[in-house]
């Protein structure tokens, strides 16, 4: 489906065979080209659908000259590389990004990291090693690619008569970016801000001194005052009312942090046996990866007001009270 929501730019919604079930990736028509903004995963369906929607306003994947990435996961980049491929289209992202592009391709380190970090927190073994199968899975449905320019958070970009800003909200991930036409009063917003859920938390294995709740309260009051029309999120309807939508949120993670403390107030536990006490147990197995990775967010801000401490026993690490 493509639909303009603004003069020359257009949303093009893309499927996904998750629970999600979408991805909304942008587009700006100008004179020499197509600049895309996210592109979706590399999967049959999704190459044809932004094949087909390019076709009803005169346009082809060829046409696309630049491409715009807010984060480095699959949904988001996944055809970056195939669309270069065809059309030699320029790929920017953040240097964050790239670096953690550049640490994935070192699967057997990234492996080591994920099964040492998840085994610590509470899961078996066996769910671990389907969790790294099911992460190869997904590894599949992004084309290789290597950016070709880093972008400026302090330079203005300027495509034809259209200027945007770069701004750093990390949070969901470490390099996580939100594009902003102030003119237009549009944001492109990723996963940074979600109509109706709010983008999953979780660690950055590669570097373990990031906070991502912090980082996303932070980031979410550095844009809270941006004169601000509309917001295009990757997932779900767009809308309008910045200010409120994030209000919502923080009063979510003040909720899901307080439920966090009140079970490690019981007895020392690791990150899932918290997670079970908030989810529940009855989850799949990527499931209980996001569970974990949403509870581990709240302890270790919990650590950081020195409400909570954690200690190592045996292979697994538990959370207590001081």
């Amino acid at each position: 489906m493509i639909k303009e929501i603004a003069e020359n730019f257009y949303m093009i919604t893309l499927p996904m065979p998750f629970r999600l079930k979408h991805v909304n990736v942008i587009i700006l028509v100008h004179d020499k080209g197509v600049a895309l903004f996210d592109t979706g995963l590399n999967m049959s369906g999704s190459f044809s659908k932004l094949e087909d929607s390019l076709e009803t306003i005169g346009k082809s994947v060829h046409d696309i000259d630049s491409i715009f990435i807010t984060h480095h996961h699959v949904d988001h980049c996944g055809m970056a590389g195939k669309i270069k491929e065809i059309s030699g289209a320029v790929i920017y992202m953040s240097e964050t990004g790239r670096q953690i592009i550049e640490n994935h391709k070192n699967e057997g380190l990234a492996i080591q990291k994920i099964k040492k970090f998840y085994i610590e927190q509470g899961l078996t073994e066996k769910t671990v090693d389907g969790l790294v199968g099911l992460l190869r899975h997904f590894k599949k449905a992004i084309f290789p690619f290597q950016v070709d320019e880093c972008l400026d958070f302090n330079k203005k970009y300027t495509i034809d008569d259209k200027t945007f800003e770069i701004l750093p909200t990390p949070g969901h991930t470490r390099d996580h970016i939100c594009f902003f036409f102030r003119e237009e009063g549009i944001l492109l917003s990723g996963d940074h801000i979600l109509p109706e859920i709010t983008p999953n938390l979780g660690p950055d294995l590669f570097c373990p001194e990031f906070r991502p709740l912090r980082s996303f309260l932070d980031s979410l009051t550095s844009i809270q005052d941006l004169p601000v029309s509309r917001i295009f999120p990757a997932h779900g309807a767009p809308f309008s009312d910045l200010k409120k939508r994030i209000e919502e949120m923080r009063g979510h993670h003040k909720k899901r942090g307080d439920l966090v403390f009140a079970s490690v107030k019981e007895r020392p536990k690791t990150t899932f046996e918290v997670s079970q006490d908030i989810f529940g147990k009855d989850l799949s197995g990527f499931d209980k990866f996001l569970a974990l990775n949403e509870t581990y967010v709240h302890l270790i801000e919990l650590i950081q007001e020195g409400l909570i401490e954690e200690h190592k026993s045996g292979k697994q690490v538990l959370y207590n009270i001081n």
